[in-house]
């Protein structure tokens, strides 16, 4: 089953990550952690970096006056949609590997002090609604790993 983890900072998707890294994980979608990671980095970074493309102008304002403000407000879309291909992460991304990568971007995007590329579907957005989208993104592609329930371990008496 699909959880519904919620951010208030990149530290808590980092601290999330971590602990899926640590306990291990169910998939109830089709990419690893490790995946997850990179894609959530390749984004932060072309947040910072620019973005090679964007949408047209229709579904850009559709997008942002009817998908943006519920993202803002860290909602779970039950719709998945396809990444743009520069987006997609390799398959067997190492988990490490994936997490050290977001945790780079992290650092760069806490670190960042002017102002964001636009967004390919949502436009300009400031810093705060960049962050924003940026944890329920994570919280979107993270919410679909489970963590390993551990057994307990049972001492005799």
């Amino acid at each position: 089953m699909r959880r519904t983890p919620h951010y208030r900072g990149y530290d808590e998707a980092l601290a999330d990550a971590d602990a899926l890294l640590a306990s291990g994980y169910d998939r109830q979608a089709n990419w690893s952690l490790g995946q997850v990671c990179r894609h959530l980095a390749g984004t932060m970074e072309k947040s910072l970096d620019g973005f090679p493309d964007r949408a047209s102008w229709l579904f850009r304002f559709a997008a942002r006056t009817f998908v943006l403000p519920s993202i803002l407000k860290h909602r779970q879309l039950n719709r998945r949609f396809p990444a743009p291909t520069y987006l997609l992460p390799p398959d067997g991304e190492d988990d490490r590997a994936g997490l050290e990568a977001m945790r780079s971007a992290v650092a760069r995007m806490k670190a960042h002090t002017g102002e964001l590329q636009s967004h390919p579907v949502f436009g300009q957005l400031t810093s705060s609604q960049w962050q924003e989208l940026h944890l329920w993104h994570s919280e979107h592609h993270l919410s679909y790993l489970v963590p390993k329930k551990t057994a307990k371990t049972l001492r005799p008496d």
